[in-house]
């Protein structure tokens, strides 16, 4: 039953079945799905399933996920928009200007611009985890199961790391060989924007953006580490790690780089519920304003939420998707305007943000739950269906491109 909706019942129902099949069919254990106007009304919002297959919680409001990838945008492209507001920082800068370990390598002449629309030439990602428990076997040289000064480093529950192995990854990033600087969707990029973010503010990321959004938008549910300041039976768990911590992850990032890093990083880390999302998009949709409050200049938003040309690839903005801006792209409704921004999550998160049509979409899941190797959500098409039928329900029928 659909908890709040002002769509047509026969829209409700569609929804609801596709949604129920999928748990049914084991793709998903639940879901939260939000869909509202940039004024905040709701349209659609409806809590799904429960927080694991043999979990008697349900899911509801206040269930946190781990929200993967968006929290390039909610987090280290939100921090980074601070700072660009206060002048403390320029999209043409480069790496080399603030990183000292940078400095001399190919790595550190990348700019801001070039790392937040994934052009830089780096490589995706590198299995990190993989060097310090190969096959799941840890290299006590690196891991502990207690905490300690030489392992302070907590990466889940008794799993600690030597306190200077994410300053290795840092070294091994920047001296990574690049590619052509073409599109290729790097997670490298975002890990290097958080050190930045950090050097500028002199403040780890996690504290600066609790400062200067998180608390002052009353979200008491969206933060990096859930586990320390939250009770753990309102996190949805992640996957069963039998190949690097060994144990189900709940309230610990599921992203292993995130997790090298002590769970905040650029890449993944943050946890939050849709309806904290939302505000966030609110705020963003409204060009930096919510309930009366300034957080953000709305040149700001406007220059990070558009697309922004890079080395060929018309496909990004500054820590944004925006899929549809030449064409219509596969991941969003035919329906959605071309100015649409947003991003998704490998754990099973969307969120879109079409202002044209006036509508916020936002979908969080746990679909690696127990096992993050086959993506039935994504062979399901799950997220954009229920896309289209909110679309559809509203009566938007073709895109706008103005």
């Amino acid at each position: 039953m659909v908890r709040y909706s002002t769509l047509p019942e026969k829209t409700n129902y569609r929804i609801d079945s596709m949604v129920q099949r999928c748990i049914d069919g084991k793709v998903l254990p639940g879901c939260q799905v939000l869909a509202m106007r940039t004024s905040g009304e709701v349209v659609f919002e409806q809590y799904y399933g429960k927080l694991a297959y043999d979990s008697l919680s349900a899911v509801s409001a206040s269930t946190m996920y781990d929200v993967a990838s968006m929290t390039k945008p909610l987090a280290t492209t939100l921090a980074v928009m601070k700072l660009y507001d206060e002048h403390q920082i320029q999209v043409t800068d480069r790496l080399d200007q603030y990183l000292d370990f940078t400095r001399g390598t190919a790595v550190g002449a990348l700019t801001v611009a070039e790392l937040m629309t994934h052009t830089s030439g780096l490589n995706a990602f590198i299995p990190f985890y993989r060097d310090i428990s190969p096959k799941g076997v840890w290299d006590k040289n690196y891991l502990s199961s207690q905490r300690s000064d030489r392992f302070p480093v907590q990466a889940a529950d008794h799993v600690f790391l030597r306190y200077d192995f994410p300053d290795s990854v840092l070294y091994r990033i920047a001296h990574y060989p690049l590619s052509a600087k073409k599109y290729v969707y790097s997670d490298l990029g975002f890990i290097l924007m958080k050190e930045v973010v950090e050097e500028i503010s002199a403040m780890p990321m996690d504290s600066f953006l609790r400062i200067h959004y998180y608390e002052p938008l009353g979200l008491t549910h969206t933060g990096f580490n859930p586990r320390h300041w939250a009770g753990v039976d309102s996190i949805a768990p992640t996957e069963d790690d039998n190949y690097f911590r060994m144990q189900l992850l709940r309230g610990y990032v599921h992203d292993q780089s995130a997790a090298v890093f002590g769970g905040v990083c650029g890449n993944a880390g943050l946890f939050s519920t849709a309806r904290e999302v939302a505000v966030l998009l609110q705020m963003l949709t409204n060009g930096g304003v919510y309930n009366g409050r300034r957080y953000l200049s709305a040149k700001t938003v406007l220059q990070f939420v558009s697309t922004c040309p890079m080395h060929g690839c018309s496909r990004r903005g500054l820590g944004f998707d925006t899929p549809s801006f030449v064409t219509p792209n596969a991941v969003l409704p035919s329906m959605a305007g071309n100015k649409t921004f947003g991003h998704q999550g490998f754990t099973g998160t969307v969120f879109w943000c079409d202002p044209q049509n006036d509508l916020i979409y936002i979908f969080l899941s746990n679909r690696v739950y127990p096992d993050a190797n086959d993506n039935k959500l994504s062979k399901s098409r799950l997220r954009l269906l229920i896309h289209e039928e909110i679309y559809k329900g509203l009566g938007i029928t073709t895109p706008k491109t103005k």
